[in-house]
């Protein structure tokens, strides 16, 4: 069965002008962001029960692609949720679930937006899609539009890992690779999506692309057992998974279906700290000239309007906000393997390595239920190799050196 979609508009974030449900970037009497808005009202008297099949689209009632044939899917969203007992026990925290989405078709977060992107350019009518990527979007934008028959130029910067690059020229139409860093191209990028060039699958703007995130927060509470969890550690660059997952939970409060939305927690690279160094200093938004950091998704210096999105979330909710340096993600990343087995990329575990650091400093309370989202897998991503020295072995030196080892 097709899931109708109950989208109605969109809605200005700052004056509160309303639009019919069409590709539009900004409100025309600001400029605003804008967000999709839906019948809640019926959405509630049809209950849960309105969410049916496989996959992200099972959320298709809280989704703005009205027509099933502009669905476009390569079986994204289901990711496990993931009770982590031994990474609690080591945090010291009463329990602790991780959102695993490397599990997605292209080992990440991000398509869960692409897909709703592509899907909004082919209900639009555009044949061009485009993205500037420090990796992880260019990838999975390029691969959903290939899915959808559509032309991607996917920008990414030349220090982007040798995994994504391959994946990006893999199934991308046209890949351009560009000096700097996403800071130093958006502007003008920005420029040609106003000239209607290709259709924005950027993360600055499009109220539909950010979307597909949204489904994060239906999804877990239908893992926990219809509950929310108390915390939820997402991650933030320009504030696009940490946005959407909180209007989820509001959506879900405003349903009726959970008592309350949880503590909301955006985690940084120290980096490329803007919005956390905002909320921590209790001043304005102010742009940052970053270089590298491991976590390259997260590398943004100059969020915008979506990073002044964010912190007005935080601090209309009482939310917090969090970084942690390159060298504690790394470890959280190493820790996160050994005693869960998941690999993640560092812009997957810098959610952990910062909630890592907010326990320490007692902001986050333990006995909590806390989520943290991990959102990429580690075959993403560039590491060094262990040793490949290998040694022959007869039967009586395996032999010794098992027992060496299980003696240990």
């Amino acid at each position: 069965m097709t899931v109708e979609s109950y989208a109605t508009g969109l809605r200005c974030i700052e004056c509160g002008a309303t639009y019919p449900l069409a590709y539009r970037l900004e409100c025309d009497k600001c400029p605003g962001l804008l967000e999709l808005t839906y019948d809640l009202d019926e959405l509630g008297r049809r209950g849960p029960a309105v969410f049916d099949g496989p996959g992200l689209w099972r959320y298709g009632a809280v989704l703005p692609i009205a027509r099933p044939e502009h669905r476009v899917t390569l079986g994204e969203g289901q990711s496990p949720l993931l009770d982590c007992p031994r990474l609690a026990t080591l945090l010291g925290v009463k329990r602790l679930l991780i959102k695993f989405d490397g599990s997605n078709p292209t080992g990440t977060v991000k398509d869960r937006s692409s897909t709703t992107a592509v899907a909004a350019a082919l209900q639009f009518g555009y044949r061009v899609t485009s993205v500037v990527s420090s990796g992880n979007a260019g990838s999975s934008i390029a691969a959903y539009s290939t899915r959808a028959g559509l032309r991607s130029l996917i920008f990414v910067y030349e220090r982007a890992s040798a995994p994504k690059m391959l994946h990006i020229g893999a199934a991308a139409t046209d890949l351009i690779i560009y000096k700097g860093v996403y800071d130093d191209l958006i502007g003008h990028w920005d420029r040609l999506v106003e000239e209607k060039a290709f259709f924005d699958c950027g993360a600055s703007r499009n109220a539909f692309k950010q979307e597909g995130k949204k489904t994060l927060a239906y999804e877990i509470w239908e893992q926990n057992g219809f509950r929310a969890p108390d915390v939820i550690v997402a991650p933030v660059a320009v504030g696009e998974t940490f946005i959407a997952t909180s209007r989820g939970f509001r959506e879900l409060a405003q349903l009726g279906w959970i008592d309350k939305a949880p503590l909301m927690v955006a985690a940084q690279a120290t980096r490329a700290n803007a919005i956390s160094r905002a909320w921590r200093d209790g001043a304005p938004l102010k742009p940052l000239k970053i270089g590298y950091t491991v976590a390259e998704g997260l590398a943004s210096g100059n969020p915008g309007k979506k990073g002044e999105w964010t912190l007005r979330l935080l601090r209309q909710n009482g939310g917090i906000a969090g970084d942690a340096e390159d060298e504690e993600i790394l470890e959280a990343q190493k820790i996160l393997a050994r005693t869960e087995g998941i690999w993640a990329g560092p812009t997957g575990v810098a959610t952990l390595a910062v909630l890592g650091r907010l326990l320490a400093k007692k902001q986050v309370d333990p006995a909590r239920t806390i989520c943290v989202i991990i959102s990429e897998t580690g075959l993403k991503t560039e590491a060094e190799v262990p040793s490949r020295q290998g040694t022959a072995f007869d039967y009586d030196s395996l032999r010794a050196l098992v027992h060496s080892r299980l003696a240990q």
